[in-house]
């Protein structure tokens, strides 16, 4: 009679442990981790190595590079510039523009209509005369630069800082009746000087590939000329810092040649056979740029 109890009751416990099991619900996965993704640090881009003179190629001094830069930078009046006795410059952020002045008459510095001056600053402010002053142009006021120097032979600089742009000016006075008797700007330059240049025929028959080195991502995307000057043309993904110097290759060897960067562009006044871009010292890389025939076809399109 005590069995029977034990029995039914260890049935009645199998029986409900086997229907909590049916009814219960299915494992949750385990919580999944995630990881915080560092952005990639940003590379700084090389830093061009000084150069090594060798048999081949004497490395210029500082001021040799200096004096090149500066050269390359000088703007002077050309033929087509001029509305009346105003020369028109084409503004470009670093350039230095001459002023040629005479001690019997003074020159005028125009500004872009509205700008106005911040700061003047003179290198001889005992022998130079620079005055502001104002004027109007179609209603709005224009600031104007007078420059007079107190004899001849004399050389300075002058520097305007305005509210735009800064503008570096290279004055130098002369005797005779020949000066310049106003000077002004366009903006911007990089434009107005790619129209004028593709005013006539040009050449683009050039052949670009790296002689030394591996292909570096400076490496022009087009070179071109139009007879009296060449423009290379870099990628957009190429900073100033990463443009290296350009040579051109003489009988006498590797020369460097003076330039205009604009950008991403070098603009060199001359025509060249070869030249070499250089980058580096103890295993430089070379990139060679040889000039061929101009093609028929392209003098025909012009």
């Amino acid at each position: 009679m005590i069995r029977r109890p034990l029995f039914l009751g260890a049935t009645l416990m199998l029986l409900s442990g086997c229907a909590t099991t049916g009814a219960a619900q299915p494992a949750l996965p385990p919580p999944v981790s995630i990881a915080t993704v560092e952005p990639p640090a940003r590379i700084a881009p090389p830093v061009p190595r000084p150069c090594v003179s060798t048999r081949r190629v004497r490395c210029p001094t500082p001021v040799e590079v200096l004096a090149v830069a500066n050269g390359a930078a000088r703007q002077q009046p050309i033929a087509g510039g001029f509305t009346e006795a105003r020369h028109v410059y084409a503004y470009a952020p670093g350039a230095i523009y001459e002023l040629y002045t005479n001690p019997s008459f003074i020159s005028t510095v125009l500004l872009e209509p509205g700008e106005t001056i911040n700061a003047i600053a003179a290198g001889d402010t005992s022998r130079w005369m620079v005055t502001e002053t104002n004027g109007e142009s179609e209603g709005e006021g224009r600031t104007i630069v007078l420059v007079k120097p107190q004899t001849i032979g004399l050389r300075t600089n002058i520097v305007l800082i305005t509210d735009r742009r800064t503008y570096t000016i290279e004055a130098s006075s002369s005797a005779g009746a020949v000066y310049s008797a106003q000077i002004a700007w366009s903006y911007p330059a990089i434009q107005g000087e790619a129209g004028a240049a593709m005013a006539h025929p040009v050449n683009e028959n050039y052949r670009v590939r790296t002689v030394h080195g591996l292909r570096p991502s400076w490496v022009p995307t087009r070179v071109y000329d139009d007879g009296r000057r060449t423009w290379l043309e870099f990628p957009e993904s190429v900073g100033s810092a990463d443009m290296p110097p350009l040579f051109v290759i003489t009988p006498e060897g590797a020369e460097l040649v003076n330039y205009r960067v604009q950008g991403r562009r070098y603009m060199v006044d001359r025509i060249f056979d070869v030249a070499e871009l250089r980058f580096g010292t103890r295993a430089p890389i070379v990139v060679r740029i040889e000039r061929r025939a101009p093609r028929a076809r392209e003098g025909a399109r012009s």
